[in-house]
């Protein structure tokens, strides 16, 4: 049996964002539209990416914001213990 934990973390600024685990989820909590790479993530939306059974993303992912509003997003991070 392989065991891991989820890392919640809430950004709110331009940042990079260090993947370093199996599965990311980035949902846009605020009102302002998160940009990772280029992908444009509306307010409510989420950019999800899994990874298979001892898979580890090691994507560093540029996030940013456009518009007016609230900049904020949560990441959940899968990582093996």
């Amino acid at each position: 049996m392989i065991q891991f934990y989820e890392y919640f973390q809430l950004y709110n600024s331009v940042s990079e964002l260090r993947s370093e685990c199996n599965s990311i989820t980035v949902i846009n909590t605020g009102t302002a539209t998160a940009i990772i790479d280029g992908l444009e993530i509306v307010p409510g939306a989420q950019y999800y990416a899994p990874g298979n059974i001892n898979e580890i993303n090691m994507t560093r992912y540029r996030l940013s914001y456009t518009g007016a509003g609230t900049e904020q997003v949560l990441v959940i991070r899968k990582l093996y213990k």
